[in-house]
């Protein structure tokens, strides 16, 4: 096979303009189809199957696909749409009869999905296979399953959340650098919470006339995500039941969903660490990237890398309350019931999701790993900053960890368990919150608001 390589820098690139944004892939795949032999004995190759495949990753796919190709004997057509866009597209095609043969979903997508019966079951194949499902990093009956049947194979192991820290900014406050629980220091992945809060209280400057001259933290979080994973640490989850999609009533008015808004809000509200909605405005590519903010949460992915940023960065992963958490729930591919190929967009699927090839490609060029047999590419990751990233993120995963007490007693939870109404409860905590933030609503009543909206919407689904 010829293939054009593409460089990591590249790569990286391309990768900072995605979504969630790192992926993987991985190992053992069925052999390719046997040729078919003409009349009179004469070999010649069957033609290619085609395909098409909507997905939100740019150009990311074209160093891969080839392999995939090759092997399943297919030609991929590529529809790439906006994240922004993706959803809202690829229902209405699903609604017209014209979506593609594998749709490329995240996880907190499947609710719009799942439950209506639009893809095939991958079971009976992956049970045809003979593929070793004891190698998937998180079983994917649970992570991607509906009634019983698996829907989607994961294109990577989940990334991780993680601090960001502008390591200039952090020296111009005068903090003990030493003291940073970096990846790789003893003291790594020990902080908690309000260890956080009080070393972004340490690299906050104000001027004597209140101005701002740097942040500890670069923005007002608001978000369902980020409230999700605060949650988590307090072993609690947004709705009572955040996988089947069955859920009866949602869960922030709990105790532990309003500390949890506590501690992200007080960030901006009581702390003063963090800016107000209104001050972190117009300011491109956020107070982080402008160099405005010493710390920044976000997926422990590529894109900070590649945006080349002009100071020093160091990397911490997430500050926990009670238990450290690792969220599941990757992109994964999905096969449409209207397609005319499925066994060859099933047989695609399997290769981009387990085939050693594929995976080692995604390692190589973005330092992601596979769902599928993920132990297997721990030998083979870079040095440098991106190494690092990927090392955090695998850091509380047990079995690929190289910090024994990082992996011990993690909440593995669904890290977009919003529900079968995943959409209004994202808008609904989104709103809620940043009545909080700007002083409209206490953080008790924009929560218990929230959840009386919520429950509202569940009831009438």
């Amino acid at each position: 096979m010829t293939s054009k390589r593409m460089s990591r820098r590249s790569f990286l690139q391309l990768t900072a303009a995605g979504t969630a944004g790192a992926f993987f892939a991985a190992c053992a795949a069925p052999p390719a189809a046997e040729p078919a032999a003409e009349e009179g004995g004469e070999m010649m190759a069957e033609e290619a199957t085609e395909l098409r495949l909507s997905h939100w990753w740019g150009e990311q796919h074209n160093h891969w696909l080839p392999i995939v190709e090759e092997k399943a004997n297919v030609k991929v057509a590529q529809e790439i749409y906006p994240w922004g866009e993706y959803l809202t597209k690829v229902l209405t095609q699903v609604a017209g009869g014209v979506a593609p043969d594998i749709i490329q979903l995240d996880q907190s997508h499947n609710a719009d999905f799942f439950p209506k019966n639009i893809f095939v079951p991958f079971n009976d194949y992956l049970a045809g296979s003979g593929l070793d499902m004891s190698k998937w990093n998180v079983d994917p009956a649970l992570e991607l399953g509906y009634n019983g049947d698996i829907l989607a194979l994961s294109l990577f192991t989940m990334q991780g959340r993680s601090v960001y820290l502008n390591l200039d900014l952090v020296r111009a406050a005068g903090y003990p650098e030493e003291e940073l629980p970096l990846y790789g220091r003893d003291n790594y992945d020990t902080w908690h919470w309000d260890d956080f809060v009080e070393f972004l209280q340490a690299v906050t400057i104000q001027a004597s006339d209140g101005t701002y001259e740097q942040y500890g933290y670069a923005g007002a979080i608001r978000d369902a995500h980020s409230l999700a994973y605060q949650m988590a640490s307090y072993d609690a989850d947004l709705v009572d039941d955040p996988w089947t999609f069955a859920e009866t009533e949602a869960l922030l008015d709990s105790e532990d969903a309003i500390a949890a808004a506590h501690d992200l809000i007080d960030l901006t509200i009581v702390h003063g660490v963090a800016p107000t909605i209104e001050a972190q405005q117009g300011i491109e590519g956020g107070l982080f990237r402008a160099g405005i903010a010493a710390a920044t949460i976000g997926w422990t992915n590529q894109s900070l890398l590649a945006a080349e940023l002009p100071f020093e960065l160091g990397f911490m992963h997430l500050p926990f309350t009670g238990r450290r958490v690792h969220g599941i729930g990757a992109n994964h591919w999905s096969v449409n019931t209207a397609s005319d190929n499925i066994p060859h967009a099933q047989e695609a699927a399997l290769i981009q999701t387990t085939d050693y090839e594929v995976g080692q490609a995604l390692v190589d060029l973005a330092a992601t790993i596979s769902a599928y047999d993920p132990a297997y590419y721990l030998d083979t990751l870079p040095e440098g900053d991106l190494g690092v990233i990927t090392r955090i993120m695998l850091s509380r995963l047990a079995g690929m960890s190289d910090c024994d007490y990082c992996s011990e007693d993690v909440n593995m939870f669904n890290r977009a368990g919003f529900g079968r109404k995943g959409r209004f409860l994202q808008d609904t905590v989104r709103a809620e919150m940043e009545k909080a933030l700007i002083g409209e609503k206490s953080v008790e009543q924009a929560m218990q608001d929230a959840d009386a909206a919520i429950d509202e919407e569940i009831a009438r689904a």
